[in-house]
C-alpha cells in the first residue's frame, strides 16, 4: 500500500495543480466536497475565470484496488462520447486529477433512479458507451471477484462463514456463463447512486470510471438493477433499451450477474474495512451486501437463470 493521510491536503492540492503550464502562479481558491467513499474532491475556480473544475486526489491505499493508469484511458473515452466530463489534466504520479463541472448537472439519488426515463437513458448511455468503446486491458466479472477476494485474504479481512457456499454458487454461474460465451467491451464496473448525475431534463452523465475494463457489458446492467433494486418489467425495459429487445438469456446473464457482483462488492467493502482510513462503516456494508447475495443466490430465478443460458 502507498500514500499517507496528508495533514494538509489544498497544499498538496495546490503545489499539484501548480504543474499545470497554464495554471502556474495563478491564484486558485478551493471548496472540499463532502461527499465520496473513496477519494478527496473539491471545486476549484481559477482567479479571473467564472468557470469552476473538479478536482481529484487519489485517497490512501486505493492504488491497491484502482487501476489508475486504465480509470484515465477509460475517463477519456467515456468523455468522447458525450456521456462523462472531459479531463483537463492529470498528473504523471496519477496524484491529482482535474475534471471538467457538469454545471447544471446534480448527483443522482435513489429517488431519481426511480423515475423512468432516468433509467432508460442511463441504459441509453451504456448501450453507447458499450457498443463504441473497448479499453486496452481487460477484467471479467469474474476476475474482478477473484482479485477482491484474494485481496481480501491478503490484508486479513473478514469473511463470511458461508464463503465457499457462495463462491460454489458463483462458480456454477461462471460455467453457465463461459459455455455461453461472452462479447467484451468498456464497462464501467460501478453503479455507486452518485456515480450517475442528471440534468433538469434527465440528461444522464456518468462519472468515476476508476474500476472500468473490458467485460461483458451485462456486468453494467446488472450493477445498475442491483443498486436500485430493479426487476419485473423494469428490469425487462433496461434490456430492451440497452439491446432493442428483450431476451430470456439476456435478462438470465443479468439475474446472474448480479449476485455475483454483489458478493464482488461485499468483498471490495470487507477490504476497505481493512485498509480504508475514511470514517465509513465498510463492514456493515460489507455485511448488507452479502445478506443480498446469499437472498439473490436462494431465489427461485437464480436456479432459472442457470438453465436459460
Amino acid at each position: 500500500m502507498s500514500g499517507a493521510v496528508l495533514i494538509e491536503p489544498e497544499i498538496e492540492l495546490e503545489r499539484q495543480l501548480d504543474a499545470i503550464p497554464a495554471w502556474r502562479g495563478r491564484t486558485k481558491t478551493f471548496d472540499r466536497i463532502q461527499a465520496g467513499i473513496t477519494n478527496l474532491n473539491w471545486f476549484v475556480r481559477l482567479k479571473g475565470e467564472d468557470k469552476r473544475y473538479f478536482a481529484k486526489m487519489p485517497g490512501p491505499n486505493t492504488d491497491v484496488f484502482i487501476d489508475r493508469e486504465l480509470a484515465h484511458e477509460a475517463a477519456r473515452k467515456a468523455a468522447d462520447t458525450g456521456y462523462a466530463p472531459g479531463i483537463v489534466h492529470v498528473a504523471d504520479d496519477g496524484a491529482v486529477e482535474v475534471h471538467e463541472v457538469l454545471e447544471g448537472f446534480r448527483s443522482c439519488n435513489v429517488g431519481d433512479l426511480l423515475d423512468g426515463e432516468v433509467r432508460r437513458n442511463i441504459a441509453e448511455a451504456y448501450r453507447v458507451i458499450h457498443s463504441t468503446q473497448s479499453l486496452s486491458r481487460t477484467k471479467t466479472g469474474f476476475e474482478q471477484l477473484r482479485e477482491r477476494l484474494a485481496q481480501v485474504r491478503h490484508y486479513g479481512g473478514r469473511l463470511p462463514k458461508d464463503v465457499d457456499y457462495l463462491l460454489w454458487q458463483t462458480g456454477r454461474a461462471e460455467q453457465a456463463i463461459n459455455a455461453a460465451g461472452m462479447n467484451l467491451c468498456m464497462c464501467f464496473n460501478d453503479a455507486y447512486v452518485t456515480n450517475y448525475m442528471i440534468d433538469c431534463d434527465r440528461n444522464v452523465r456518468i462519472i468515476d470510471w476508476e474500476y472500468a475494463s473490458n467485460n461483458d457489458p451485462y456486468w453494467d446492467l446488472a450493477m445498475f438493477a442491483g443498486e436500485t433494486f430493479l426487476d419485473g418489467r423494469a428490469l425487462q425495459e433496461l434490456i430492451e433499451v440497452h439491446d432493442g429487445t428483450w431476451t430470456p438469456e439476456a435478462a438470465a446473464r443479468v439475474s446472474l450477474y448480479a449476485g455475483v457482483g454483489l458478493l464482488t462488492w461485499g468483498f471490495w467493502a470487507a477490504l476497505q474495512a481493512k485498509i480504508s482510513v475514511i470514517p465509513f462503516d465498510f463492514a456493515k456494508y460489507s455485511e448488507l451486501l452479502m445478506m443480498r447475495v446469499r437472498a439473490q443466490m436462494a431465489s427461485p430465478r437464480w436456479e432459472e437463470a442457470l438453465l436459460e443460458l
